[in-house]
């Protein structure tokens, strides 16, 4: 007899984004939320604003990013979240609600990368950093859109001796307003970047970012924006995307550690594992012969009436074997992705005990099983390697391809057990 058993598994979700302001006043945080774990969209946006403490005025927009750019916005509510691998980066950047007719502008960067191609030194530009958002009703030049974006850029930067990298903090921070005269900047601010007694962004010379207006792939589609300049806008666009060049003198004056973080929905590896998933042998019995109701499109039809009629099925156990397999269904398929279950099954050992799943006794056969035998599966969908576990003479054994080892009888379960063989014990 051949059992082929569902892993019921937990209904929930644990996920990690980060949040980013949209005015540049504070850093990104991280957040860790749980959602149902076939929920939708509007469950992420609900849970996250709890564990940001969003505001009443405010609303969230989820974007995915790789490779330091935005692939897509989550602007659906009913889109599914099993679309969101755990290897994926979300941020979730804030905003006010009542921006009307007002575009996003949404910041790309890159800067130049130095590597040896076939023993010649090359510099390419390369993207990097948490792609940054904003708003601004009143962007009317080139110079309006290099403020907003080093206003943006504000909570990056590292503080000196009560000077914030070439921007005058008396106002932000509280410290004595420092006044240096021309000679003396010379030792402060980067060579290329021109002295300015104003405050703020203003004291950024144009040659410090180049900026352009790009496609949203990231494509260049326009000349680049010129500080003096009206930008060249036509229409009405809700959405404006901006690529900024860095030059290799402005890389030091931010936190690049800061800058360059995004974790990972959920971080894989030794440090990060998820917590594993437990469930014993007879839930995946219990799930298997739950009843379940037939669907819309699986109605039954009735020979007497001659008509479909909505149904359940069940199934039941009658009779049991002499040997006994079971197979534990680990492999998930959906119309999206297809995945291993790595869920820990707890099987009994010595004392499988079947006498309160079978719907017909036949009082003269025993419903108790030892187990035998186990085909272990380790890898995922595409590909992994099978060993087995046998019970022999008086102990377990470990079969690896050609390498047979003894192997202690509290190591045989695994989340790998695939394929569980049982034998009848003869009651006594």
């Amino acid at each position: 007899m051949y059992l082929s058993l569902p892993l019921p598994s937990t209904n929930m979700r644990t996920m990690t984004l980060t949040v980013i302001t949209t005015d540049g006043t504070t850093q990104p945080s991280p957040h860790t939320i749980s959602v149902p774990k076939y929920g939708k969209c509007e469950d992420l946006t609900q849970a996250l604003s709890t564990a940001c403490s969003l505001g009443n005025d405010e609303t969230l927009l989820v974007a995915e990013v790789y490779n330091s750019c935005i692939i897509r916005f989550l602007e659906e509510p009913a889109d599914s979240l099993n679309l969101i691998r755990d290897g994926d980066q979300l941020v979730a950047y804030r905003l006010k609600k009542d921006l009307g007719n007002v575009p996003l502008v949404v910041f790309t960067h890159q800067h130049k990368e130095e590597q040896y191609i076939h023993g010649k030194l090359t510099s390419n530009w390369k993207a990097f950093g948490i792609p940054l958002v904003g708003t601004d009703c009143n962007i009317v030049n080139g110079s309006d859109m290099r403020n907003l974006y080093i206003k943006l850029l504000s909570p990056f930067r590292i503080q000196t001796n009560g000077i914030l990298d070439g921007c005058a903090t008396s106002e932000s921070s509280g410290i004595e307003e420092v006044t240096l005269t021309e000679d003396e900047t010379s030792s402060t601010l980067p060579a290329d970047m021109t002295f300015s007694s104003a405050k703020g962004v203003d004291s950024f010379s144009e040659a410090e970012f180049q900026i352009y207006f790009t496609d949203e792939k990231g494509t260049f589609k326009d000349s680049k924006i010129v500080m003096s300049e009206p930008l060249p806008i036509t229409g009405a666009p809700k959405r404006f995307n901006v690529l900024v060049c860095w030059p290799e003198n402005q890389i030091n004056l931010y936190d690049m550690c800061l800058f360059t973080s995004s974790p990972e929905i959920y971080k894989s590896g030794f440090l990060g594992r998820k917590p594993q998933e437990s469930v014993s042998l007879y839930k995946c019995l219990e799930a298997f012969l739950k009843e379940e109701p037939l669907g819309p499109e699986d109605m039954w039809y009735c020979p007497t009436c001659k008509k479909h009629h909505q149904a359940s099925k069940k199934l039941d156990l009658w009779r049991l074997p002499e040997v006994l397999v079971i197979h534990l269904k680990r492999f998930s398929y959906s119309r999206f992705m297809k995945n291993k279950l790595e869920t820990y099954v707890d099987f009994p050992v010595d004392n499988l005990d079947l006498s309160t799943y079978i719907s017909y006794k036949n009082g003269g056969l025993s419903h108790r099983y030892i187990l035998y035998a186990i085909s272990n599966h380790y890898g995922s969908m595409g590909g992994g390697h099978y060993t087995a576990f046998i019970h022999h003479g008086e102990g377990w054994y470990d079969f690896d391809d050609s390498h047979v080892h003894p192997i202690s009888q509290d190591k045989i379960k695994t989340s790998a057990a695939y394929v569980l063989f049982y034998r009848r014990v003869a009651e006594e």
